[in-house]
């Protein structure tokens, strides 16, 4: 059984031209996974210390929800 799963998505061409001028010789879809890793990974340590409330305040908008 394989481990990994082939996958495809979409994403501005802009975001694809900051991912290529970053990654170097680094392949796409290996750089990326590393993104995605570290992103996880840094998630899963803060849940464990307990700051997820933290977390989602800082992604919730500035504006009210109502006027």
């Amino acid at each position: 059984m394989r481990s990994h799963l082939v996958l495809g998505i979409s994403l501005p061409r802009q975001i694809i031209g900051q991912i290529d001028s970053e990654r170097g010789d680094v392949p796409r879809s290996r750089y990326m996974l590393r993104i995605l890793e570290k992103r996880y990974t840094q998630e899963r340590k803060k849940v464990n210390q307990g700051s997820l409330d933290h977390e989602f305040e800082t992604l919730g908008s500035s504006k009210p929800l109502r006027p």
